[in-house]
């Protein structure tokens, strides 16, 4: 959010003079600023609708990866399936967290990878 604002300053600095001057009938020049300018604000406007859409991709992606590694940790039987409740993001994540198995997540004595505490055999190796 904090970037947003000067971003947004910035498209008006640039696009209210860069259109004046691409209307002006007689002056080469400013026709030419006047395009670099409306250039330079497309590229801003770019970059915030890039922004906009990663940084929400971004967390689907890291949520999708926890819950799918947790859900393994912990045993569950539909660990590949509970995954796609990172697609729901936050929301998803929260949902994940309230269903769950509780119990300690512990390293395998085999492989090394996370374990819930008193399964009978890891989730990853197979082994007791």
């Amino acid at each position: 959010m904090k970037l947003f604002k000067p971003l947004l300053v910035l498209c008006v600095v640039l696009g209210a003079p860069a259109v004046a001057l691409a209307l002006d009938d007689g002056n080469a020049a400013g026709a030419a600023c006047g395009a670099l300018g409306c250039g330079a604000m497309a590229i801003v406007y770019i970059l915030i609708i890039a922004v906009s859409l990663a940084v929400p991709i971004a967390i689907i992606v890291v949520v999708i990866k926890f819950i799918r590694k947790d859900a393994t940790a912990r045993g569950m039987p539909n660990a590949n399936s509970i995954k796609w409740l990172g697609l729901l993001g936050i929301i998803g994540l929260v949902i994940y967290l309230l269903q769950r198995p509780q119990g300690n997540v512990m390293p395998c004595p085999s492989c090394g990878q996370g374990r819930m505490q008193g399964l009978p055999a890891c989730p990853n190796c197979g082994q007791p």
